[in-house]
C-alpha cells in the first residue's frame, strides 16, 4: 500500500489546489485547481447521414458513440493559466457496444446500448474499472496503486498512463449517512493534465497533499442538483420551456458543476454563461427575449424545412482566456462563431463593444438557423454569408417587428463601389475555400459584396419593382429544395438575366436610390 504523500505547502512549480468547491449533481465538495477558469463540455458533434432508399432520401443526425459516453461520465474541468487541467468524471458505466457498419450511431441506440446489461459497470471489479479510465482517460493505464487514505475516502488509486503529462486517480468518498454506508459508494476520477514543464511527481505530490484530503460528501443529497441548477435558470416570461430534449439535456448538464455559469432558456434556445455583471445579464435576458423573435424573422427569409431542428444552444464567456481555450487555437482570434458540427453558437462578451457583440450574435445566429432549419441544403456561401451580414444590423420595433437598416460594410461598399461590383461574378461562384481565400483585405471585399448583393436582392430590387431581380432569393431557394447542389441553383436563379445588365443597376442603387430601400420591409413584402 502507497502512502498519501505529504508535502509542506506547495510543491514548488506544480499545480496548486485551494477553494472548496460543491458539485451539487454529483453531491461532493472537493479543491479544483487554484485560480483557475472552470470549463464547460463542448457540446456532442452530430454528424448528418443522408439515406437513399427506393427514389427518396432521409437525412439522420448520428452521433460518435464514445463521446456521447465521455460526455455521459464527464462532471466538470478547470483549467489554471499554466495550462493545467483537471478533469473529474465519475464511473457508471461501460462504454456501450453498439453494432454497425457506421462508426456514427442514432442518440436513442446509443442510449439504449447505455441501459443494456454488458453496459453495467461493476465497482468491485478491477479489469472493469482499468477498462474505464483507459476510456475516459485515452491511454492504456498500468497497475493501480492503492492510496492510504484519511477519514473523508473509502479508498483511492493512482493509475499509471505512461505520460508525462498526465496523472489518473479513481477515488470512493465515504458517506455522511450510517444508512448510506451499507451501500457501494461509487468510483470518481480525477484527470490532471500538466500543461507546462512540471514534473508529474510534483503534480503527484501535489494532488495526494492537497485534493484527496480535501474531498467529501455534501449534506444534501445528488438530487438537490436538480434544484440548484433551475435556481441559476432564467426562464422567459409569460413563456413555458419547451419540452426536453437530449441538446438541451447535454447543454443543461455542461454548466451542472460549475457555479459561475447560469442559464436562460425559451422553447427555441439555451443560452449559457458565466457573465457575473448587471450589464452582461441584462444582454443575456435581452438575447432570451429577441433571439426567438429574429429565429421568426429569419424563417420568413427562409423557410424552414418541415421537421428541421428548432433548439439553438448560445454559449457566451466572459473571460476572453476562456473562451480562446474552448474555441481552440484555430478559431482564437475570433470574437464569436457558429460551430456547425457542435451546432453551438459560441460567443465572447464584450461590454465595451457591446453594439459589435449584438452584431456578431445577429451574424452566428444566422448561420445558426440556416443549417438547422435547412438541413438538407448546402448553402452558396454568397447567400450564407450575405444573410448573415444582412441581419447583423436588424432592429425590434414596437410590435416585435423586425426591420434591416443598413449596416457599417456600406462606407466601404460605397467607397470601392466599382471594385464591389466588378466582384459579383466571383462572389456568385465563390465555394468556401475561395471566399474565405487571400489576405484581410480581400475577404472584407467579398464579405462587403455579398452583403451589398443580398440587400440590393432583398430591399433594393423590390423597392423599385425590379421584380426579375427581386425573385432571385426565392428562385435560388427553389432551386435547393428541387435538389440542386448551390452552385447550379445559383447560376439556375440568374437565368435569363444578363450579369452586365445587372452589375449595372447594381452600381445605379447604392449610388442614387438607397431611400427607397430603406423604407422597405421585406418581411411584409411593401
Amino acid at each position: 500500500m502507497v502512502s498519501l504523500l505529504a508535502v509542506s505547502g506547495d510543491a514548488v512549480g506544480a499545480p496548486s489546489f485551494h477553494g472548496d468547491q460543491s458539485l451539487p449533481s454529483l453531491g461532493l465538495r472537493l479543491r479544483p485547481l487554484a485560480g483557475a477558469a472552470a470549463e464547460p463540455l463542448p457540446q456532442v458533434k452530430i454528424f448528418t447521414y443522408t439515406f437513399a432508399r427506393d427514389g427518396q432520401e432521409e437525412q439522420r443526425d448520428l452521433y460518435d458513440p464514445h463521446e456521447l459516453w465521455y460526455a455521459s461520465q464527464h462532471a466538470a474541468q478547470w483549467r489554471d493559466a499554466q495550462g493545467n487541467l483537471l478533469v473529474i468524471g465519475q464511473a457508471t458505466r461501460q462504454p456501450p457496444r453498439i453494432d454497425g457498419v457506421l462508426p456514427h450511431v442514432p442518440h436513442d441506440a446509443f442510449e439504449a446500448a447505455m441501459a443494456a446489461p454488458d453496459a453495467r459497470l461493476d465497482p468491485d471489479n478491477p479489469e472493469q474499472l482499468s477498462r474505464w479510465v483507459a476510456a475516459f482517460g485515452g491511454f492504456v493505464p498500468g497497475a493501480p496503486e492503492t492510496l492510504r487514505t484519511g477519514r473523508n475516502l473509502v479508498e483511492a488509486r493512482f493509475y499509471p498512463t505512461g505520460r508525462r503529462d498526465t496523472l489518473a486517480f479513481l477515488f470512493r468518498v465515504r458517506p455522511r449517512s450510517p444508512a448510506t454506508r451499507a451501500t457501494t459508494s461509487p468510483w470518481f476520477c480525477a484527470l490532471l493534465r500538466i500543461g507546462d514543464n512540471t514534473a508529474p511527481e510534483k503534480a503527484r505530490q501535489a494532488f495526494e497533499a492537497q485534493f484527496l484530503p480535501a474531498v467529501t460528501v455534501l449534506s444534501s443529497a445528488p438530487q438537490a442538483g436538480e434544484r440548484e441548477l433551475r435556481s441559476r435558470t432564467l426562464t422567459p416570461r409569460g413563456q413555458a420551456v419547451a419540452a426536453s430534449s437530449p441538446a438541451r439535456e447535454a447543454a443543461r448538464k455542461s454548466i451542472a458543476n460549475l457555479k459561475d455559469w447560469w442559464l436562460a432558456e425559451t422553447p427555441e434556445y439555451v443560452i449559457l454563461s458565466d457573465i457575473r455583471s448587471s450589464t452582461g445579464r441584462a444582454l443575456v435576458r435581452e438575447l432570451q427575449e429577441t433571439l426567438p423573435v429574429l429565429r421568426a424573422a429569419y424563417a420568413q427569409l427562409v423557410p424552414p424545412d418541415r421537421g428541421s431542428e428548432a433548439l439553438g444552444i448560445v454559449r457566451i464567456f466572459e473571460d476572453p482566456e476562456a473562451y480562446r481555450s474552448y474555441v481552440g487555437p484555430e478559431h482564437a482570434w475570433s470574437s464569436g462563431l457558429w460551430h456547425p458540427l457542435r451546432r453551438e453558437l459560441v460567443i465572447q462578451a464584450r461590454e465595451r463593444g457591446r453594439d459589435e457583440m449584438i452584431e456578431i450574435i445577429h451574424h452566428e445566429s444566422f448561420h445558426q438557423y440556416l443549417q438547422q432549419a435547412t438541413p438538407r441544403s448546402d448553402h452558396a456561401v454568397w447567400f450564407n454569408e450575405g444573410h448573415a451580414c444582412f441581419v447583423e444590423s436588424a432592429q425590434i420595433g414596437g410590435g416585435r417587428r423586425v426591420t434591416f437598416p443598413e449596416n457599417h460594410r456600406v462606407g466601404e461598399l460605397i467607397d470601392r463601389l466599382p471594385e464591389v461590383t466588378a466582384r459579383i461574378p466571383a462572389v456568385l461562384r465563390a465555394d468556401s475555400a475561395a471566399f474565405y481565400a487571400g489576405d484581410d483585405h480581400e475577404r472584407l471585399l467579398n464579405y462587403t459584396t455579398a452583403w451589398g448583393l443580398v440587400y440590393f436582392l432583398r430591399k433594393g430590387a423590390p423597392a423599385r419593382r425590379l421584380r426579375t431581380y427581386a425573385q432571385i432569393s426565392e428562385a435560388y431557394l427553389k432551386q435547393l429544395a428541387g435538389g440542386k447542389d448551390a452552385a447550379a441553383a445559383t447560376t439556375a436563379s440568374f437565368a435569363g438575366i444578363s450579369m452586365e445588365a445587372f452589375q449595372k443597376d447594381f452600381a445605379d442603387f447604392w449610388r442614387q436610390h438607397r431611400g427607397a430601400a430603406r423604407r422597405y420591409d421585406p418581411l411584409r413584402g411593401r
